[in-house]
């Protein structure tokens, strides 16, 4: 890959790095950071007045905290992040905090759409997300991409659930190293570096076999570490995890839960809707095609040429089983559209929530109280408020009209009265 670099700084920041990337993406992070057309902050600035406010990635669906990881992932916030869509680890961590600190969220969901990124910062993460176990429910999605260092977030949650075509794993870990020393030579560029005689490896020479094994060692270690923690993670063992996880390629959909790399293949809004209700994704029929309750095409064909008068108990008993299942599948189609219903109204009520009534939307949700009728609570409460602020406004007004300017000592002592007076008004009309 040739590259025009203009801007050496970043791509020496990018180059330098260690990566846990699919090459793809890889290979195009080094392209942005190489491109020509010189990046400024002005054009960026404009950009930026174009797209919404990116500064906080965790949304609310009900009573779900949603945290997108998406694109390219970094340590720290940067440039990427903030104007071409890639994503922070600690950006993330802060988010998953303001998730486990606010009561109102019942569970937490990643949804993951990322070919991976920097090594350095993602164990960190996974730790927090494993942390989180057995606090608070925490699922991983992947819709389309979780690989390399976003294949390592996502199994450390409690269930990872992936959409049918979303490609996973990628695992081990990426260095590169740029020489320019022809370059340098024929620009008459001389590097003099001196290195502590007791640091002899602190500068390995790449050039060499040595300096080569060296770095060698050093990814393989790191992506040890990898694999290892991912073992651990999904609940298999690292010999398991080394065959089945595809070695550095990707697995597909079905393949990758067949493999033991996820636990189930669903769409975002299934994962949503099952953790709305409390329920484990994993554990859905909702995810299993062949928990679908149709009825076998062999037990609803009677024998050719059967006639009511020649049935046998045998065939009554297939009918009677038959009607069951039918019966069965009534019952499901009517529990699931019971649970539609009863998801809709729940999210209609967090969405009225004002700040200060999460008690009231809790207890409307737990009595069976509708939208509407929560909406009118809220309602009679604010107009309850303000005509208590009104009155209380009158009443100081009143006990204080009899206050008249005088001069000396009772004038003094009745400004005093009046401003204490506004000041009482104040705080009432401002709440504070």
């Amino acid at each position: 890959m040739t590259l025009n670099v203009r801007n050496p700084l970043i791509f020496d920041a990018a180059l330098t790095a260690n990566w846990a990337m699919e090459e793809g993406a890889l290979r195009q992070i080094m392209e942005i950071a190489a491109r020509e057309n010189q990046i400024t902050p002005q054009m960026l600035e404009a950009y930026r007045g174009q797209e919404l406010e990116r500064s906080d990635r965790a949304t609310r669906r009900g009573n779900v905290a949603v945290i997108d990881v998406a694109g390219p992932l970094f340590k720290r916030a940067n440039l990427m992040t903030t104007f071409c869509g890639a994503t922070a680890y600690e950006t993330v961590r802060r988010d998953l905090q303001a998730a486990m600190d606010n009561a109102s969220i019942r569970s937490i969901l990643l949804n993951i759409h990322s070919p991976g990124g920097e090594a350095a910062g993602v164990a960190e993460l996974a730790t927090a997300i494993n942390e989180v176990r057995g606090k608070k429910p925490i699922v991983s999605y992947a819709g389309d991409q979780a690989a390399s260092a976003a294949f390592w977030l996502g199994t450390a949650s409690d269930e990872f659930i992936i959409g049918p075509a979303a490609a996973l794993g990628s695992m081990g870990v990426v260095a590169g190293y740029r020489d320019t020393s022809a370059q340098d030579a024929a620009r008459g560029i001389k590097t003099i570096e001196f290195v502590s005689s007791q640091s002899p490896y602190k500068r390995v020479d790449i050039n060499t076999q040595e300096g080569r094994d060296r770095v060698q060692a050093r990814v393989d270690a790191m992506a040890a570490v990898f694999v290892e923690t991912v073992a651990k993670y999904r609940g298999v063992s690292v010999e398991h995890a080394l065959e089945h996880f595809g070695q550095g390629d990707v697995l597909i959909g079905k393949a990758a839960v067949d493999a033991g790399m996820a636990d189930g293949v669903a769409t975002f809004e299934q994962v949503l809707a099952s953790l709305s209700r409390g329920e484990s994704p994993k554990a859905s029929h909702a995810f299993n095609p062949a928990a679908t309750g149709q009825a076998n095409e062999e037990e609803m064909k009677t024998e050719p040429g059967a006639t009511a008068a020649d049935s046998k108990p045998e065939e009554t008993a297939t009918v009677t089983t038959t009607t069951v299942e039918a019966t069965t599948e009534q019952t499901v189609d009517l529990a699931a559209e019971a649970r539609t219903v009863e998801r809709k109204r729940v999210t209609d009520i967090m969405g009225l929530t004002l700040p200060g009534y999460e008690d009231h939307a809790a207890k409307a949700i737990e009595t069976g109280s509708s939208a509407h009728e929560f909406s009118a609570m809220i309602v009679a409460a604010e107009k309850a408020k303000r005509t208590e602020r009104a009155a209380d406004i009158k009443t100081d007004t009143e006990a204080n009209s009899g206050v008249a300017p005088s001069s000396g000592q009772e004038r003094a002592q009745g400004d005093e009265v009046a401003v204490n007076a506004i000041l009482g008004a104040m705080k009432l009309a401002t709440g504070k």
